[in-house]
């Protein structure tokens, strides 16, 4: 994603995802136009597509940011992603529990979200990442500038996705689903 050594050093600052309303990736343009104007030398990639690609194009041209914000589509190395970013931000409107933020979190990258449904909890109420209010720009941004500042520990993070939604957690719960099912068919038949 930074293309070249010379990008090495370059802060970058992502989001993925469908570009849809509820995702809000004009929340994340409007904070990208406030960090740009304090930091210029901060670059900004938005992954993923959807119905609303051409407005946020269009957005990107309004704010004067087409040099700074790239727009990938989607692609299909996002473990490579997320070890290029910097900054991982969410904007969504609303959300369950995002595969993103846990991937984000597990390639040990610093997440910024906004404060709704699921992310408090997935973020254990900010211990493992900023969260901000929803639809505050101005929040985003700032959150993202400390983060670059001040990037935190990956390992908390890290540990805390991998105890959760790993390999050997998956296979643990089902295994229990498994053995609770049978002991209930078991239990009927007697």
């Amino acid at each position: 994603m930074r293309g070249s050594a010379s990008q090495a050093e370059t802060p970058l600052v992502g989001i993925a995802g469908r570009m849809v309303p509820i995702k809000n990736h004009a929340l994340f343009l409007d904070a990208a136009a406030q960090i740009h104007a304090q930091r210029p030398d901060v670059r900004f990639v938005i992954i993923g597509d959807g119905e609303l690609r051409a407005d946020l194009e269009q957005k990107i041209d309004a704010l004067a940011l087409r040099k700074v914000v790239t727009v990938t589509g989607w692609i299909s190395d996002m473990a490579h992603a997320y070890a290029d970013l910097d900054v991982f931000a969410l904007s969504s409107i609303n959300e369950g529990t995002p595969v993103t933020v846990i991937e984000a979190l597990a390639a040990g990258c610093p997440v910024v979200a906004t404060h709704v449904g699921g992310l408090p909890d997935l973020l254990e109420g900010g211990r493992l990442g900023k969260l901000v209010s929803s639809g505050n720009s101005h929040a985003l941004a700032e959150s993202i500038l400390e983060t670059l500042d001040n990037p935190p520990d990956p390992m908390p993070g890290r540990q805390a996705v991998l105890s959760q939604y790993g390999i050997d957690r998956l296979v643990s719960d089902l295994s229990a689903l498994y053995r609770a099912q049978l002991a209930k068919k078991k239990k009927a038949r007697a």
